[in-house]
């Protein structure tokens, strides 16, 4: 048994991620609980893991929601397939598929294999957590925070004097070729 540390990042968004170690005994479903909980995703979400080569490219499926493992059946079940069985590669790559409304993909990348710890931790267990979980895009935020406060106290508005459309054309009404003031500059007699 070897521990697997595994880089979970979201395809729309890569700073979003979340580094997570797993035993290669456990299996898929007990690592779809952990992206689950590291990422902030509904609990009662179903999803599935497809084996990926180098490119993306998604191939043999691994289902929340297959039961048994059947030769030759379109998808395996992540109850029952141990994540250390698929894994032909130090730098195997998965791809993770929310069966969500908003159906967010992840992909999934091997960092480091390494022996399995003496005690055996609570795993699998998030060890970074980096950016905003998608789950969370459009919620609100409940309490203001310094930096907001800023930004609201010098938000000038569309009317108000200010930043606006610097470098718009049509702020030069004002100047014609018989009014052009020059600043006493002599110009050669060079027409611009």
């Amino acid at each position: 048994m070897s521990l697997i540390k595994m880089s979970v990042t979201w395809e729309d968004d890569d700073s979003t991620y979340r580094i997570i170690e797993v035993l290669s005994a456990q299996t898929f479903y007990e690592f779809h609980t952990g992206i689950k909980q590291a990422l902030q995703l509904p609990e009662a979400m179903e999803a599935s893991f497809f084996i990926s080569n180098d490119h993306w490219t998604r191939e043999k499926e691994i289902s929340s929601v297959v039961e048994k493992n059947l030769r030759d059946a379109p998808a395996l079940s992540m109850r029952r397939t141990p994540i250390g069985a698929l894994i032909n590669d130090p730098h195997q790559k998965f791809i993770y598929v929310c069966d969500h409304p908003k159906a967010w993909v992840f992909r999934i990348e091997i960092m480091l294999l390494s022996p399995a710890p003496e005690m055996a931790n609570n795993y699998p267990t998030c060890v970074k957590s980096e950016g905003i979980s998608p789950s969370q895009f459009g919620i609100g935020i409940k309490e203001k925070d310094s930096v907001m406060e800023i930004e609201e106290r010098y938000d000038l508005g569309g009317q108000e004097e200010g930043y606006g459309e610097e470098g718009d054309d049509d702020d030069l009404t004002g100047l014609t070729d018989d009014s052009e003031d020059t600043g006493g500059a002599d110009l050669g007699g060079e027409e611009f």
